[in-house]
């Protein structure tokens, strides 16, 4: 067995000298043709980011960094290959020739070494014209040049329309990952694979090159119109250069399918450069004096998207999910009268609370509650609801619950919602007027679309398509029912007292000459209780026939001698239904009054701290342990001193 062994080695090891004599050139060949020699990685393009109607909001623009090969220079076997180089960048790209002799002399040996950076395609072309030419002079130089100058691809995020919809398209970071808004939100969906270009030596030891071609990322259409998007962002900028308020925003929605149209707030800032605090107001004092953590502090609070990642107490604009609630539930009926005295009071065993009214309105209609926005009223009505069903009613409506909307960092204010076990008499009070818990605007304006276009609560979203970066569709966002939250019945009677409200109540600034445009304002007391700070705002639809278009503007600390004027929001609100209304092709159906149109323009010629008040339907809340009226709205009867100058009288005269 051992010398039978031995044989077959013996005989193996003649073999492998044979082959390796007769065959060794073959298999060397072959093993080679296995090794890469090179390789360079093929960037992808980040996918676009579109409007409706295909207006690119965000895109990659190709850029290239210029690199040059040392080694190949001071290893060419051509004297004069340095001249050629220094002689080449300095008339194609202002590279000065010391700067490339320094190099050449401090890194003779380095493959890498990258002169300019992001050179856009026009900075390159003169060169490779040059490259391209025929003339024999140049032949040599570029001979020489082209193999020790190189250019290396990437992208730069470009975003065409600067300062536009920025907290909603959101931006990325220098090594293009989304760090904000949809940019963020779909950063998978804009991510592509890099390709790459690699050689290697085949059977004959022959140089073979080999591309894989980078997948770009796919296209995001997004359901915002850049028309109304800027008509939003007008109107908004204008109140913020007149006044200065704390913020503004404005949400512009379709009722019937939860699309967002336009999304603005202020300030704004540029996406091209999102960290250049200047464009955001700052002067060069008030940088030099912030710290680190302040100016870190004031990009974000600058960045976030108001009408998603913050809250606040929403006012008045909610009492028409409270009246719509009970209406659909039997709690009350349109024929139903409710008296208004100034407020209510409740009594325990060892205390008074009262909780004042906006006036006192005397004796009032169902309808007439919303139209003169009466706080008295909703109490009562909050009494026939009743806690726990009112806590039901908030959660149907989506109050202080996430939407689900395709934007990052959504604010739930779960927090902030009553329980049944903590609600008492009082909380159950100011909830029923939007006081004592937070909501976003999105929250708001998607419950709103739901009251007027019979009941159907659908999922708001800010992108409609998919596409490749070839055009196809791949995803399509159609609406998402989620679902029912009044009847038909309960919608058209609440569409016609929020057209009531702007024809002849409180919302009579957002009014549109011939056309029919219903609304709510609402004014927020901020805490701490007692201060001047107020947030107004105003939700509205049109035409109120069929519902096609909600507006919501917030206007938050405005700047003025008195911060609930509710008409700041109102107003806002009616710019903009009348320049995106005749946009959309929705065209007036009522008879234009001249006197209106007269009154109109009055109105907007003036400026927004000089709004006439009368009868804005404030609900700020005024507590009084001993039931006293601590701030003075009621005097020492219980009348209101100032009825006939706020517009309210006892015979709701207007």
């Amino acid at each position: 067995m051992f010398f039978f062994v031995l044989i077959c080695f013996v005989i193996l090891m003649i073999r492998l000298i044979q082959i390796n004599v007769t065959s060794g050139e073959t298999y060397e060949k072959n093993v080679l043709s296995l090794l890469n020699y090179d390789g360079q990685s093929i960037p992808y393009k980040r996918g676009d980011i579109t409007d409706r109607n295909g207006t690119v909001l965000a895109t990659s623009e190709k850029v290239y960094n210029l690199v040059l090969d040392p080694y190949v220079v001071t290893h060419n076997n051509d004297e004069k290959a340095s001249e050629y180089v220094e002689q080449v960048l300095e008339e194609y790209f202002s590279i000065d020739r010391d700067e490339i002799a320094d190099i050449l002399e401090q890194q003779p040996d380095s493959r890498y070494v990258v002169l300019k950076r992001k050179m856009t395609y026009d900075e390159k072309k003169p060169y490779d014209d040059f490259l391209d030419s025929e003339d024999e002079e140049d032949l040599t130089v570029s001979k020489v040049v082209a193999s020790c100058i190189w250019f290396e691809e990437s992208y730069q995020r470009l975003y065409p329309f600067s300062t536009l919809a920025c907290d909603l398209i959101g931006f990325t970071s220098g090594d293009n990952k989304g760090l904000w808004g949809l940019e963020s939100y779909y950063e998978d969906t804009l991510t592509g694979i890099n390709g790459r270009r690699y050689g290697y030596l085949d059977d004959d030891i022959d140089l073979q090159k080999v591309t894989e071609q980078p997948q770009n990322g796919k296209t995001v259409v997004s359901s915002i119109d850049i028309n109304i998007q800027r008509i939003a962002e007008k109107y908004i900028n204008e109140f913020m250069e007149e006044t200065g308020a704390e913020n503004v925003a404005a949400l512009v929605m379709n009722p019937n399918n939860g699309e967002i149209f336009a999304m603005a707030s202020a300030p704004v800032f540029d996406l091209n450069h999102p960290r250049d605090m200047k464009v955001m107001g700052y002067t060069e004092e008030e940088l030099s004096a912030m710290t680190d953590q302040e100016m870190s502090d004031g990009l974000y609070s600058v960045w976030r998207n108001f009408c998603v990642n913050d809250s606040y107490e929403p006012g008045s604009t909610v009492k028409t999910m409270t009246v719509a609630y009970a209406l659909e539930h039997d709690l009350v009926k349109d024929s139903d009268t409710f008296d208004c005295d100034g407020g209510q009071t409740y009594r325990s065993s060892s205390e008074e609370t009262f909780v004042s009214c906006n006036g006192i309105h005397g004796l009032l209609t169902l309808q007439e509650t919303i139209m003169y926005s009466c706080n008295d009223a909703m109490m009562q009505i909050s009494d026939k609801i009743g806690a726990g069903n009112f806590i039901s009613m908030q959660k149907m409506f989506g109050l202080g619950q996430l939407t689900g909307i395709d934007l990052p960092g959504e604010a739930s204010c779960s927090s902030t919602i009553y329980h049944e076990d903590d609600m008492g008499p009082v909380e159950l009070w100011t909830s029923s007027f939007g006081q004592g818990y937070n909501t976003t605007m999105v929250q708001v304006a998607s419950a709103f679309c739901s009251i007027v276009n019979g009941g159907h609560y659908y999922q708001p979203h800010v992108v409609t398509e998919i596409k490749t970066d070839t055009g196809n569709t791949v995803q399509v966002f159609d609406k998402t029912l989620m679902r029912t939250t009044v009847s038909e019945a309960t919608s058209e009677w609440m569409r016609n007292a929020l057209y009531e409200t702007v024809e002849n109540g409180t919302a009579r600034y957002a009014k549109v000459p011939g056309y029919k445009i219903g609304g709510k304002t609402g004014t927020a007391e901020k805490v701490p209780r007692g201060g001047p700070e107020r947030l107004v705002s105003f939700i509205g639809a049109a035409p109120m026939d069929d519902p096609q278009i909600v507006v919501y503007v917030v206007v938050d600390e405005a700047n003025a001698d008195d911060q609930g004027q509710s008409s700041f929001a109102s107003t806002i609100a009616g710019k903009i239904f009348a320049e995106v209304l005749p946009y959309m092709q929705i065209f007036p159906t009522e008879e234009i009054d001249p006197s209106e149109i007269e009154t109109d323009a009055e109105d907007d010629d003036s400026d927004d701290v000089s709004y006439d008040e009368e009868g804005d339907g404030s609900d700020d809340i005024s507590y009084d342990e001993a039931g006293d009226d601590p701030d003075g709205s009621l005097s020492d009867d219980g009348s209101d001193d100032s009825d006939e100058e706020d517009g309210y009288s006892g015979d709701n005269d207007d």
